[in-house]
């Protein structure tokens, strides 16, 4: 592959460029490696006339260019693409930038045997603009042919390879690919501008039309509240029917234009509270959620290896000769034995400890409020990036007041006991999660298919592979709950009656974890939300064209999609809530007469234990097959707060 060849272009304004001439051969990767120009957060093509513009507009046009576009563009560290000669929209875009001093990167794309330059061989083309930092120059004889070149290095600017992997759930590496916001500003414009447009809309690129600048901009303007059917031109009838328009009256304020440029580049400050809000409650909720598997796992395993020890005590401790433990002095048994038996003291009182801890810190309940109330900011983001149902208007004002009232109910439960660990903002947003490796920059806006393609896709992907995942956990546990039954039947069975304790605390062990993780229940709720969001999905593509670019059915598409998934999580609380109140109730802390009965029990394990023993083996294995959640006499109270943060922000007091 030929190497690209590159050249200072110096301009009478003391200012020069790098120009990366390219061949038909040269890629767009090479032309980014060969302009050297680092990693854009966002991206801003700007297309439009480059005849003479009307005189009476160039007035509106400098300020909406220098103090809209160009300030915009500085703002968001976004990367400018544009046509790079001297001429109309792209003389106001140059001019814009230097106004700004030099703050944001402006790279002209240009034909080369069309524009002139200093160094270059034709001296009758249109001059480029001085106030360019880099230039891409493109074979061809006419203008037009650098449109495909100028369309394939946006897409190598929005689509960037992290080299960081992402741990996915079931534990694959994968490099991340970032996608970087970008949205193209037409003003005026002809045929090829027209061009240009369509490849936007059918690149799903938001497009922002300034109203009264003439040409095309005015041509779209004038037909955008005819429908698709009624436009004889089948490319504006296109664009109208696919576009993702936004118009700005030139007679508009400046900082109207340079705050929907900000919104459509991810800058929108209340959508990035919202995802900071998110990421916070996430993390949290994870951190809790960790905290609380470890307690509990603890606990379990402390209940286990508590009879564990006592049943090598009643086997192996030396006895006198009428069959009684010597006594548990150090110089009578030796260290291990000594050791042991102030285990089988210490291990009840940690346990004791342990469950007074849980019961205060309450870290269950508070991992299931954080995730309710992470989940339902997630919803209502969603919801405003689509501009579905309630946020066609006075979206930001919605989302600022929902995310308020999720936060305010949140806060007013048990989680204002606990300091909020704050998000680490180098990460980005939105935070890494499950069924978010779509490529999705968080902050765009979201057409019907993109939204059924990053959300819907997406969640529905993560439940069928966790509902794989599942069923093999719970498939083992079951098996591992059967197995150590049989074994504790089998010890019965040939006289060892002492280890049917052992067995049958292994089999409650596994039923509790079974229990407080829910599962089944958790099985099968997921399976119930993969089922409705397929059929969801399977209505939405049964539609035709003209009925999924209807408002009405693209509002249903999300609110069904976004009821399912609250549906879902409103039944996996409550059923959490349940195991958790069980689980209390469960955990009473041993006493001092009940710890001394288990270290001194000698003659309790008989062959009339062995029959209760069985008997309780046999019970603990049909009950984990049907595993049930009793109700909880302040069952309603708490799950009343859970709900109280799911709720929709249509339901809220």
């Amino acid at each position: 592959m030929p190497e690209i060849n590159k050249q200072v272009i110096s301009f009478s304004n003391n200012r020069s460029a790098l120009a990366a001439i390219s061949t038909a051969t040269s890629t767009a990767e090479e032309i980014r490696q060969a302009l050297n120009v680092p990693a854009p957060q966002a991206v801003i093509l700007s297309i439009g006339g480059a005849d003479k513009l009307d005189d009476s507009l160039m007035p509106r046009l400098t300020q909406l260019y220098g103090r809209g576009i160009a300030r915009a563009a500085a703002g968001a560290k976004a990367l400018i693409i544009d046509g790079g000669t001297a001429a109309g929209v792209m003389a106001l875009m140059g001019e814009g930038v230097a106004a700004q001093g030099y703050r944001s990167t402006l790279i002209g794309v240009a034909p080369i045997n069309k524009v002139s330059f200093e160094g270059g061989d034709n001296t009758a083309g249109t001059q480029l603009e001085p106030n360019h930092t880099h230039f891409v120059l493109t074979e061809g004889k006419d203008w037009g042919s650098e449109t495909s070149t100028m369309f394939s290095l946006l897409s190598v600017f929005t689509n960037q390879t992290n080299e960081a992997t992402n741990q996915s759930f079931i534990g694959a590496d994968t490099k991340a690919i970032t996608k970087v916001p970008a949205v193209v500003i037409l003003a005026g414009g002809g045929t090829i501008a027209k061009t240009e447009v369509i490849r936007s809309v059918r690149q799903n690129l938001p497009l922002i039309v300034v109203k009264g600048s003439g040409g095309l901009a005015d041509e779209i303007a004038a037909v955008s509240a005819l429908q698709a059917n009624e436009i004889d031109d089948p490319v504006m009838a296109e664009i109208i029917a696919d576009g993702n328009i936004y118009f700005h009256a030139l007679t508009s304020s400046v900082k109207a234009l340079e705050r929907l440029i900000i919104r459509q580049l991810g800058s929108d400050k209340v959508l990035l509270q919202a995802w900071e809000t998110f990421a916070i409650y996430d993390l949290n909720a994870n951190r809790q959620q960790k905290r609380f598997d470890k307690l509990q796992q603890g606990l379990i395993l402390l209940g286990v290896l508590s009879v564990a020890l006592v049943v090598v005590q009643q086997v192996w401790a030396p006895r006198n000769t009428e069959g009684e433990l010597v006594p548990t002095t150090l110089k009578d048994v030796g260290f291990w034995w000594w050791a042991l038996y102030h285990f089988l003291i210490i291990i009840p009182i940690v346990i004791t400890v342990l469950v007074t801890a849980a019961n205060r810190f309450k870290q269950g309940n508070k991992w299931l409020l954080l995730r309710a109330g992470a989940e339902a900011i997630k919803r209502e983001i969603f919801r405003y990036r689509t501009r579905a149902s309630r946020y066609s208007d006075n979206a930001e004002q919605l989302l600022s007041k929902a995310v308020e009232e999720i936060t305010r109910r949140t806060m007013r439960t048990e989680v204002n006991m606990s300091a909020l660990v704050p998000y680490d903002k180098d990460k980005g947003f939105p935070p890494n999660m499950y069924a978010a490796q779509g490529g999705d920059d968080g902050f765009s806006f979201l057409s019907a298919d993109r939204y059924v393609e990053v959300r819907l896709g997406d969640q529905l992907n993560y439940f069928r592979k966790k509902t794989v995942r599942l069923e093999k956990q719970l498939r083992r546990l079951y098996w591992g709950t059967f197995i150590v039954g049989g074994i504790g039947t089998y010890m019965a069975a040939i006289g060892m009656q002492v280890w049917v304790a052992l067995t049958t605390s292994v089999v409650v062990a596994l039923g509790t974890y079974l229990g407080y993780r829910q599962t089944e229940s958790t099985l099968m709720k997921y399976n119930q939300a993969a089922t409705d969001l397929s059929n969801v999905k399977a209505w939405w593509e049964a539609l035709s064209s003209e009925e999924q670019a209807q408002q009405v059915n693209i509002d249903s598409l999300v609110e069904h999609t976004e009821q399912v998934l609250q549906t879902e999580m409103d039944g996996w609380i409550q059923q959490m809530q349940n195991a958790l109140a069980d689980l209390r109730k469960g955990q009473e802390p041993p006493t001092t007469e009940k710890s001394k009965s288990i270290v001194t029990s000698v003659s309790d394990i008989t062959i009339k234990t062995e029959t209760v023993e069985e008997q309780q083996i046999h019970e603990e294995i049909v009950d984990e097959k049907e595993p049930a959640i009793a109700e909880d006499e302040n069952h309603n109270t708490k799950t009343t707060n859970a709900s109280e943060v799911m709720k929709p922000v249509g339901q809220f007091e």
